[in-house]
């Protein structure tokens, strides 16, 4: 029984070429797809194999094939090849072929040559499993027809319902009364002059057009100083001046930092309640809530950071609540 067609199938999954002693080499190539015009069919890509009968030096791929299949040793499957390739050899004197399954046919040709014929479905390729042809017939380009020249071009017709229509727009009556009655109400509005409450500010303006513009400014400058210290703002009554004179004596006070102690900081609102009751019960009555961008809990205020670091050391030394606590500058 002939069995080196199922050994070289097996060995042509993971190889491209596999050699059988003393007969010649079987070495698979890939086919791309390709359309056949004759019967309209695409054809799916494939291995096929070619055969060369020159590969006649043993590999001892084929021979480890047989060796793990039967479980035998070298020299036993080297022997069971040799058996089988006389026996092929012997049908292709005798037939003049011999038929490997799924593989191929082995021919003898006039010269005493073998030629060899591939399988036309390919060998097994667990790539291409399953791919098939279909028909699809050949569609001819259509001949471009002749173009009609000038004269014997038709005259364009323009059809009437091509015009675009003209669009209009609907305005209800009621609306163009309410625009009427709100435009008339602002013109009124506009003309109404507001009254002044005080003629002596508008005398005293009537009048300082005749003074000249250096006594003017030296009479502004000595209204002002004779203002009181309490004196802040100056508005004019007069519903017409958009000007507002801003007097002040006192100068603005400098922000002067101070200090605390920090004993926890990013907390929520709760947390920070039941600390601090915490700390007060123990005697520690400076501890407070300070509310910036984030809740701190802090205690004391100090003027200077020299002094909030000597309260932190004698406080790290009588509560371990204090043992984290760093200084914090307050801008004020």
């Amino acid at each position: 029984m002939i069995e080196l067609e199922r050994h070289i199938e097996i060995l042509l999954l993971s190889n491209d070429c596999v050699i059988v002693p003393d007969l010649g080499g079987f070495m698979a190539h890939h086919v791309e797809a390709r359309y056949d015009v004759e019967d309209g069919t695409f054809l799916p890509p494939l291995r096929t194999l070619g055969f060369n009968p020159q590969l006649k030096m043993n590999d001892s791929l084929l021979v480890q094939s047989y060796i793990e299949a039967y479980d035998i040793s070298y020299p036993e499957a080297l022997r069971r090849i040799e058996a089988e390739v006389a026996e092929i050899r012997q049908h292709l004197e005798t037939d003049g072929q011999f038929e490997l399954n799924d593989i191929g046919i082995l021919r003898l040709n006039e010269e005493g040559h073998i030629t060899f014929e591939p399988c036309e479905a390919g060998i097994l390729t667990p790539n291409l499993y399953g791919l098939s042809s279909f028909e699809m017939p050949f569609i001819a380009a259509k001949e471009e027809k002749e173009q009609p020249t000038e004269q014997e071009k038709p005259a364009e017709v323009i059809s009437l319902n091509s015009v675009p229509k003209e669009e209009s727009i609907t305005i209800k009556m009621s609306w163009l009364r309410n625009i009427a009655a709100v435009a008339a109400a602002v013109v009124a509005f506009l003309m109404i002059s507001s009254p002044i409450s005080n003629s002596d500010i508008n005398t005293q303006v009537q009048q300082s057009a005749f003074f000249p513009i250096g006594s003017l400014h030296t009479k502004a400058t000595t209204d002002i100083k004779s203002l009181p210290a309490a004196a802040k703002q100056v508005t004019p009554t007069d519903s017409t001046s958009s000007d507002i004179v801003t007097v002040s004596k006192e100068e603005a006070k400098p922000i002067v930092p101070t200090y605390c102690i920090v004993l926890a900081s990013q907390v929520n609102r709760q947390n920070a309640m039941d600390f601090i009751s915490q700390l007060n019960k123990q005697g520690y009555e400076e501890v407070r809530l300070l509310e910036t961008k984030i809740l701190r809990v802090v205690y004391g205020t100090y003027n200077s950071e020299d002094e909030a670091q000597n309260v932190l050391r004698t406080l790290r030394s009588q509560s371990k609540h204090f043992a984290e606590a760093w200084i914090m500058e307050v801008k004020q």
